[in-house]
C-alpha cells in the first residue's frame, strides 16, 4: 500500500514538471494574436577559417595584456554595448572587441611552477621561453642552472627584426622575459643593462624602472643605451622622425606623458598624447623593413595595475585601448595575410574583478564608470596636493575632489544608516534610480572611514579585513574606497588585489593560428609561436602522441583525433 501511493506520489510530481502551468494569460487568450516567432535567417554556425592558415609566419605579433582574463574583455565589450538598467529598454548586447573575434580562440593554463597564484615574471618567462619556472624568476630554468633563449631572441637570430613595446617600464617582468636572464625581476638595473645588450632592432612605451640603480649611484640606463648602439628618441618630434634606416632605437614615452615611468592610464591621457597604438604604428613601420620579417611583443601592463587598486573605469579604458593598439597589426594583417600571425592573450587575471553584484541585482549601469573622470593614480595625486596644501583637511574639504573625480553625489553628509519604515526605504529606490550617483548613508560611512585612514601614516592604516574598511592594503583608502564604489554602481565588483589562476584565453589569426584552439599549458604558447615561425625543433606539432590514463589505470596513445593538441612534451618542458 505505501509502496504504490510512493508511486503515486512520484506519477504526480513528474506530472507536474512535464506540463507548465497554464498562465490566466494563456486561458483569456492574450497571447493568441501574437505571431510565432522564427529562427533567425543566415547566421554563421562556423568561425570563418579562411582568417587562418598553415604558411610559415613572417610577420608575428604578440600582445599581452597583463591581467586580461575573460571579466575585463567582456566588461570593455558590455561597455561598449547599451545599458541594460532602469534606462536601458531590456537591452543587453555585446558588442565585441577586435580580437575577440579572432577565428581560433584556446585557453592557457597560467600557474608556476611553485604557485597556482602566478606572477607576471613566471608566466612571460613560460609563454616566452618555454619554461615553467618559480614565482618572481625570469628567463631560468628551475634551480637557476641554465639561461633560456627566448622566442625573440630565437627570431632574432634567425634575422627577423625584433620590438618590444609596453605600457610600463621596459625592464618590468614582462617585456623583460623576451630579452633577459635574472634571478628576481626586482633586479631592474641588471634587466636594464641585459636589455641594452639585446641586440633588438625597437623598444618603445614606458621608460625604465631605477634608472641609476638602487642607490642612484649607477650609470643612467638611457646612456648604457646609447653606449650600446640605442638611439633614445624620448621626444615627440624624436618619435616621429624614427625610420627604418634610424638604426637600433628606443622610443619611451616623452616625460610629461609618463606617470611614475609609465604611460598614463587612457583615462587620463590628454589630447596629443602617445598612444599604444602610435607606438605600434611605428615599430610596424621600423620592423617591416626587414626583408626576413619580424616579431613584435606588445604588453598593456596597466590593465593589471588598474584591477589590483580596483579600479573597474580605468581597466576598461585600457582593454579599449589595447583594442586600439591591436588594430594597428589587424590592419596589417589584412595587407599581408598569408604571412602574418596574430596571437592575444593575458599573463593571469587580477583582482578577482566580477561583472554583478547584489547591490544591482540583474540589472547593470555599466556606463555610470563614465561618471569617473580620472584613475586611482591621478586621483592619488591630486588629493596629495590638496592634503599638502591643507593639513586640517576634513572629509566635507574634499568632498568637492569627490564629486568631480567620482561623479558622487552628497545631499546629507550628516546622514546615517538607520531603521527605516517600507515607505522610507522604496522613496530612496525611486531616488537611487533616478540618480544612481546619489551617495547613500552606508556608503557615506564607507568614503568617511576611508578618508579618516588616507590621513593617518601608512604604517597606522587599517590594510586587512572589516565591515567598512574592506581591506585597502597600500593603496590609498580614499582613493581604492571610491573606485570600489564606482564600481559597485555599475554592476561590477573585486574580491581581491592580488592575481588569481583561472585559465586565460588565447586569440589567434592568421598563419598557424590553428595551433593556438584548444586547452594547453601556457609554455606551449612558445613553442606554437616558434613552429609557426618555422623555428620549432621539437618534432612534429600537428600530430602529438600524448598519454591518456583510463579509469582503470591503463594507458594508451591518443591519436590526433582522440586528444586536444599540446605541442610541449616532456623532452620540451626540460629543455
Amino acid at each position: 500500500m505505501k509502496k504504490s501511493l510512493l508511486l503515486t506520489l512520484c506519477a504526480s510530481v513528474l506530472m507536474s514538471v512535464a506540463t507548465p502551468a497554464v498562465s490566466a494569460k494563456q486561458e483569456e487568450g492574450q497571447w493568441a494574436e501574437l505571431p510565432v516567432a522564427t529562427l533567425e535567417e543566415g547566421r554563421a554556425l562556423t568561425e570563418d577559417l579562411s582568417l587562418v592558415n598553415e604558411n610559415q609566419a613572417k610577420y608575428v605579433f604578440l600582445f599581452i595584456g597583463d591581467g586580461m582574463g575573460n571579466i575585463p574583455v567582456s566588461a570593455a565589450e558590455y561597455y561598449l554595448g547599451p545599458d541594460n538598467g532602469n534606462d536601458g529598454n531590456g537591452t543587453a548586447e555585446a558588442q565585441p572587441l577586435n580580437f575577440s573575434q579572432f577565428p581560433v580562440i584556446g585557453l592557457q593554463n597560467p600557474t608556476d611552477a611553485d604557485h597556482y597564484v602566478p606572477d607576471s615574471a613566471a608566466t612571460a618567462t613560460a609563454f616566452g621561453n618555454g619554461v615553467k619556472i618559480d614565482s618572481n624568476v625570469i628567463g631560468l630554468t628551475p634551480g637557476f642552472t641554465e639561461q633560456t633563449e627566448s622566442v625573440a631572441e630565437k627570431a632574432k637570430n634567425e634575422g627577423k627584426a625584433v620590438g618590444i613595446l609596453s605600457t610600463v617600464t621596459l625592464n618590468h617582468a614582462t617585456p623583460a622575459a623576451f630579452y633577459s636572464n635574472v634571478e628576481h625581476r626586482n633586479n631592474y638595473y641588471e634587466i636594464g643593462e641585459q636589455m641594452a645588450k639585446s641586440g633588438f632592432d625597437y623598444f618603445a612605451g614606458g621608460s625604465l624602472g631605477r634608472r641609476t640603480g638602487d642607490n642612484d649611484d649607477q650609470t643612467d640606463l638611457y646612456e648604457v643605451m646609447e653606449e650600446n648602439g640605442y638611439t633614445v628618441a624620448d621626444t615627440m618630434e624624436e618619435i616621429e622622425a624614427i625610420t627604418a634606416e634610424t638604426g637600433p632605437v628606443y622610443a619611451p614615452t616623452p616625460d610629461d606623458q609618463l606617470a611614475g615611468g609609465a604611460m598614463k592610464y587612457a583615462l587620463d591621457a590628454e589630447e596629443g598624447d602617445i598612444t599604444l597604438a602610435d607606438h605600434v604604428a611605428k615599430g610596424i613601420e621600423v620592423l617591416s623593413a626587414n626583408e626576413n620579417g619580424f616579431f613584435m611583443m606588445t604588453e598593456s601592463g596597466k590593465i593589471d595595475w588598474a584591477e589590483h587598486a580596483n579600479d573597474a573605469a580605468a581597466t576598461i579604458n585600457e582593454v579599449i585601448d589595447f583594442q586600439n593598439a591591436i588594430q594597428e597589426a589587424v590592419d596589417f594583417y589584412y595587407e599581408n595575410p598569408d604571412e602574418t600571425l596574430i596571437v592575444v592573450t593575458a599573463d593571469h587575471p587580477t583582482g578577482g574583478f566580477t561583472i554583478g553584484n547584489s547591490e544591482t541585482g540583474y540589472d547593470s549601469y555599466f556606463h555610470l564608470i563614465d561618471e569617473q573622470t580620472v584613475s586611482q593614480e591621478k586621483f592619488d595625486a591630486q588629493f596629495a596636493v590638496a592634503l599638502e596644501e591643507n593639513p586640517e583637511m576634513t572629509f566635507e574639504d574634499a568632498v568637492p575632489l569627490l564629486e568631480e573625480s567620482f561623479g558622487f553625489i552628497f545631499e546629507d553628509l550628516e546622514a546615517t544608516e538607520e531603521v527605516k519604515t517600507y515607505a522610507q526605504l522604496e522613496e530612496e529606490d525611486e531616488q537611487e534610480a533616478q540618480d544612481p550617483m546619489v551617495i547613500t548613508p552606508y556608503e557615506l560611512e564607507e568614503l568617511k572611514y576611508a578618508f579618516e585612514q588616507s590621513k593617518l601614516p601608512s604604517e597606522e592604516r587599517n590594510a586587512g579585513q572589516g565591515d567598512i574598511a574592506k581591506g585597502y592594503h597600500a593603496y590609498e583608502p580614499l582613493s581604492i574606497a571610491s573606485t570600489r564604489l564606482v564600481a559597485r554602481k555599475a554592476g561590477f565588483a573585486f574580491t581581491t588585489v592580488d592575481h588569481s589562476p583561472e585559465r586565460v584565453p588565447v586569440y589567434a589569426i592568421g598563419s598557424g593560428a590553428a595551433m593556438f584552439e584548444g586547452n594547453f599549458e601556457n609554455i606551449d604558447i612558445a613553442y606554437k609561436l616558434l613552429a609557426a615561425m618555422g623555428l620549432y625543433e621539437g618534432g612534429d606539432t600537428t600530430a602529438p602522441q600524448i598519454t591518456v590514463t583510463g579509469k582503470a589505470g591503463s594507458e594508451e596513445a591518443a591519436t590526433e583525433e582522440e586528444a586536444t593538441e599540446e605541442s610541449a612534451t616532456e623532452e620540451e618542458s626540460a629543455e
